[in-house]
């Protein structure tokens, strides 16, 4: 079964925006730094973006679906970071920087949901893992092409430079999705299934049981999810110098890369619910391997492991969560999905590295690990693991 054209569509934009993106996160910190930010400040920014683009999914999802359209959501949430780069390359204090972040990371809350949905209504329940595998494959390539782009950049045109030049790939994304096309949902469909806002807890009661379900072991196993940053600290505790760290990590989003679109082939053939369980499997698998690991080639395999992990459990979660819910509530639901998540990681981090400065990094990785086994427990108890 081939997949839609839509589905490359939506791939080659989620590539070329995270071009952008990541052609300017790495040099944000020292950019902020050169401007007289210290690190309370420069973590008040990221903390701000972040929050920013975990709250505003559920709000992206929630007007999509009411709007019964997904393209206008798309446009916003993708045209906000490419347009506004010039508040980033012009920026002279701290206070600019956060106030393009604030705004790239709502138009990421934003447009999330109606993508998602999207990708979920373009192709046939038997093809879910292969759309999103395939999305994700790309989005990670860009996530690896974007941070080489600047690295060859720097030299020839600085910092300013390079957010100046960001802005060419961010306006080829939205350039792409004028190729997009949807079909509309009916007023009368969509009146007749008006549910109370996402941010009340009413609102569960009108999602189907297996959704809510999903989103209690996704909460707890987002108690598990600490920042990657941690793991590559764990590299370099291990031993690895901080070059070799850095290149770690690019194979990490390369093999991510290459593997997301097998995995979700794998999962259309196996079951989605077979490849998450897999994926919960394999990230406790990787966090007790961090809490035992004694060497530097331990840590980069285990790394590359964690790479089938992403590969498997991004792309399978979001296809098997989009099979959950009907088509009228659907980027609701997904926004609310990733929100409830995506709030979850801060206090996620906050005790991994409160454990990790007060118990040892050992201590730390094994919770991660016991919460991704309770998560995985918790799934197999809903139902047999039987297609999606």
């Amino acid at each position: 079964m081939r997949l839609p054209p839509l589905v490359y569509l939506l791939g080659l934009v989620s590539f070329l925006m995270d071009v952008a993106s990541e052609m300017v996160y790495p040099l944000l910190p020292l950019f902020l730094a050169s401007l007289g930010a210290g690190a309370g400040t420069i973590g008040l920014v990221e903390g701000v973006a972040e929050a920013t683009a975990s709250l505003f999914k559920v709000v992206g999802g929630r007007i999509s679906d009411r709007m019964g359209q997904r393209k206008p959501l798309l446009l916003l949430g993708y045209g906000l970071p490419a347009l506004l780069r010039p508040i980033l390359a012009l920026a002279l204090n701290p206070m600019h920087v956060l106030l393009y972040r604030f705004l790239d990371r709502l138009g990421k809350g934003l447009r999330t949901a109606p993508r998602d949905a999207l990708l979920a209504e373009a192709v046939d329940r038997g093809a879910l893992g292969r759309a999103y595998g395939l999305h994700r494959g790309l989005d990670t390539l860009g996530a690896t092409v974007g941070p080489f782009l600047a690295f060859l950049l720097l030299p020839h045109v600085g910092v300013r430079g390079v957010f100046w030049l960001s802005a060419i790939p961010a306006l080829l994304a939205v350039t792409a999705l004028l190729w997009v096309r949807e079909a509309r949902v009916e007023k009368e469909v969509r009146e007749a299934v008006d549910p109370p806002s996402p941010l009340r807890l009413a609102y569960l009661r009108t999602l189907p049981g297996a959704y809510r379900r999903f989103l209690l072991v996704s909460g707890i196993f987002a108690l598990a999810l600490s920042s990657n940053a941690f793991l590559l600290l764990r590299l370099k505790e291990l031993g690895l110098p901080q070059e070799e760290v850095t290149l770690a990590y690019t194979g990490y989003n390369l093999l991510y890369a290459l593997l997301s679109y097998p995995m979700g082939g794998l999962a259309d053939r196996v079951g989605l619910r077979r490849v998450v369980a897999l994926g919960f499997a394999l990230y406790a698998l990787v966090y007790l391997g961090f809490a035992w690991a004694q060497t530097a080639f331990w840590g980069v395999a285990l790394l590359l492991l964690y790479a089938l992990y992403s590969a498997a459990f991004e792309g399978a979660s979001r296809a098997y969560l989009a099979t959950l819910v009907p088509r009228e509530a659907k980027a609701t639901a997904i926004g609310l999905y990733h929100t409830v998540v995506g709030v979850l990681l801060l206090p996620a981090s906050l005790l991994f590295g409160l454990l990790w400065q007060h118990l040892g990094p050992g201590i730390a990785f094994s919770t991660g690990a016991g919460l991704a086994l309770l998560a995985l427990g918790l799934f197999l108890t809903e139902a047999p693991l039987k297609k999606p």
